[in-house]
């Protein structure tokens, strides 16, 4: 079992996983199951971001006539804000779609890092590789069932929040909180199936470890966040989430 780590140790660990992560993309068994995924990504990526800027602009627009006198002076973060809520609500959706349609590449890249890591063969059988692929996909559906109703939920919250003068700029905390908790979630959850461990005791696993768990989260978040860049940084985020769990199952301190 691992000791859990203080906020600032954790805080460190999230972005040195992520570029870990990035090293490792090139290796021999892994391209291949990096770069089908990235043309599907470009697909997806290019739809949501036409969607969201119209979105935005029309909300922020709408937003900005709402804010009273007094807060005039301070409407400037107000704007920041709610472009950094929105940014976050983009690069949520874009994962949920890009991890559902690429969980099959991305449950093979888990099961091959876990292999490499613990000194076995990262090379699957033929058929191997379709159960890990067709595994993965089931349980990608299991996880959006988890976080999708909670997601809404979360959303409901931070739009009534958006309403209330000076609350509301706990709006944006809240939803990168559970933007960041749900991607630890989302990527830690392939190698946790390569393993054959739960979805429930992932998420008790994740809540023992909850700085590292949210550190991690918030790379993930960030990585996403950056347009062209995330289409690379999904499957580095894979690994670096197969690393992490590695770290955390063989005891290792960071």
């Amino acid at each position: 079992m691992t000791r859990p780590l203080g906020m600032l140790e954790a805080t460190v660990t999230g972005p040195a996983l992520i570029r870990a992560g990035l090293k490792r993309l090139w290796h021999p068994s892994l391209r291949w199951l990096v770069l089908v995924p990235l043309v599907i990504n470009l697909a997806v990526y290019a739809v949501l971001i036409g969607v969201a800027v119209q979105w935005v602009s029309g909300w922020l627009d709408s937003l900005m006539g709402t804010v009273p006198d007094w807060l005039q002076a301070v409407v400037w973060l107000i704007w920041l804000l709610f472009a950094v809520m929105a940014m976050v609500v983009t690069a949520f959706t874009f994962n949920l779609l890009a991890n559902l349609l690429g969980s099959p590449f991305y449950g093979l890249i888990a099961e091959r890092v876990l292999a490499q890591e613990r000194g076995g063969s990262a090379d699957l059988a033929t058929v191997s590789m379709g159960q890990v692929a067709w595994q993965s996909f089931l349980r990608q559906l299991q996880l959006l069932r988890y976080l999708l109703p909670r997601s809404l939920g979360v959303a409901f919250i931070t739009l009534l929040l958006s309403f209330i003068p000076v609350v509301n700029l706990l709006a944006p905390v809240v939803a990168g909180l559970w933007a960041a908790w749900s991607l630890a979630l989302q990527y830690l959850d392939y190698p946790a199936d390569s393993d054959q461990v739960s979805f429930a005791a992932l998420r008790q696993h994740l809540g023992a470890n909850r700085w590292q768990s949210l550190s991690f989260g918030f790379s993930a978040l960030l990585a996403s966040s950056v347009p062209i860049v995330n289409l690379f940084l999904l499957p580095a985020t894979v690994v670096g989430g197969t690393l992490l769990w590695c770290r955390q199952r063989q005891g290792v301190e960071r």
